[in-house]
């Protein structure tokens, strides 16, 4: 099921075309937001999408995404150990990144 909602958002929100061979399930955490009497309890998913993408065939819903900027492995793991320097800050998903780099250099 989520596979499916992963394939529509990323056509919906960045015109990608995937199918579910490109997506690989890396791990899940659950989370506590609180926020004064508000407990908001959350179960969290990460994947990995594998495929090759032009970056000239996007096609942003301005609704949904502000910007799309490629970065290489070295950089996004420096931002990740820089205190998730102007990434957003999800508890978990980069710890499962960085995991998967490794497991997929190990192979």
């Amino acid at each position: 099921m989520l596979i499916l909602t992963i394939i529509r958002e990323a056509e919906e929100e960045l015109g990608i075309s995937l199918n579910k061979n490109d997506i690989t399930f890396v791990g899940s955490s659950i989370s506590t937001n609180v926020q004064g009497d508000i407990v908001n309890n959350h179960f969290n998913e990460f994947y990995i999408v594998n495929k090759d993408i032009d970056e000239t065939t996007l096609k942003l819903q301005e609704e949904e995404v502000s910007e799309v900027k490629w970065v290489d492995k070295n950089e996004i793991i420096e931002r990740i150990k820089d205190n998730c320097n102007g990434i957003t800050a999800k508890e978990g998903c980069w710890e499962y990144l960085i995991k998967y780099y490794d497991w997929k250099e190990n192979q």
